[in-house]
């Protein structure tokens, strides 16, 4: 009989919840507060009242990581379901403190609990999950999991467009976007998350102009017809969301492709109208 283990992200990846529960993939929680009120995200707090809490010119929300104590009842969960082990992988370190908390509470339990840092976020944190949880699905061992983790980590691309840069400037984050892009809340930046670090690429003026530039500079990166695990995300928008995934199934062969609601854990910072991809060649998978 194989070896159960479980398979835990942060509340930062994005990832569908009937994804989630397919391959069974569980959550440590992630918490957005909006002055005294502290909610948690899928819990008490859904996009939508997110979303409409967001909406007023007040609103100045904020994200907390998991505590010790959340993270121990994640792992006891997994436990009490016959796991003998657990993976986790979460945002990066420099992004947040939730690797350090899961790591913390890790080292409390007898049990093996390996905690690996996806170097992103996201999408880019949840393409790493999924893959895991397939090899599991296929008896891969725990080990050959963790590998598979370590194998991933930092190379899951993400290229995204930030509708408005309101968001950051509430949250106290713009200043450094301010200095690259000149212009506070007039141009669109397009960005991406390498090794732990957000970092822009290109600005452009209006949302056509960033489709189609973020599309060229997938496409610079990426032959025709390259063998893709991708996924796309956004924050409240589902309809542009969707144009990108036809998109990138129609120009390359992908044999993983979904799209996702990042949530207000990415939306806190980001604002609505985040809209980005995330992906991996199939071919580093048999590197």
């Amino acid at each position: 009989m194989s070896e159960r283990y479980a398979i835990v992200v942060d509340g930062t990846a994005a990832l569908p919840a009937e994804l989630a529960r397919e391959l069974d993939i569980s959550f440590l929680p992630v918490h957005v507060n909006f002055g005294e009120q502290s909610f948690t995200q899928g819990v008490d707090l859904s996009f939508d009242q997110f979303y409409e809490r967001l909406a007023k010119p007040d609103a100045k929300p904020t994200t907390s990581q998991p505590s010790l104590g959340e993270c121990r009842e994640v792992y006891e969960a997994a436990l009490a379901k016959g796991a003998t082990r657990i993976l986790v992988v979460t945002l990066a370190t420099e992004l947040s403190g939730t690797y350090s908390a899961a790591v913390t509470a890790a080292q409390q339990h007898e049990q093996p609990i390996e905690v690996i840092d996806s170097r992103a976020t996201a999408g880019s944190t949840s393409l790493i999950a999924t893959a895991c949880a397939r090899a599991r699905a296929k008896g891969a061992s725990f080990e050959d999991a963790v590998a598979l983790a370590k194998k991933l980590q930092g190379n899951v691309k993400l290229r995204a467009i930030i509708d408005t840069l309101e968001q950051l400037k509430r949250s106290g984050r713009a200043s450094g976007m301010q200095a690259m892009f000149g212009s506070l809340l007039k141009v669109k930046p397009i960005i991406k998350i390498e090794n732990g670090k957000l970092e822009p690429i290109d600005k452009v003026r209006t949302r056509e102009k960033a489709m189609a530039r973020l599309q060229e500079l997938i496409e610079a990166e990426v032959p025709p017809g390259e063998k893709l695990h991708a996924s796309v995300i956004h924050t409240n928008e589902p309809t542009r969301a969707k144009a990108l995934a036809d998109w990138l199934s129609g120009r390359y062969h992908c044999v993983e492709l979904y799209t996702a609601e990042a949530g207000p854990a990415i939306a806190t910072h980001g604002g609505q109208g985040v809209l980005g991809v995330c992906w991996y060649p199939e071919s580093l998978l048999a590197s």
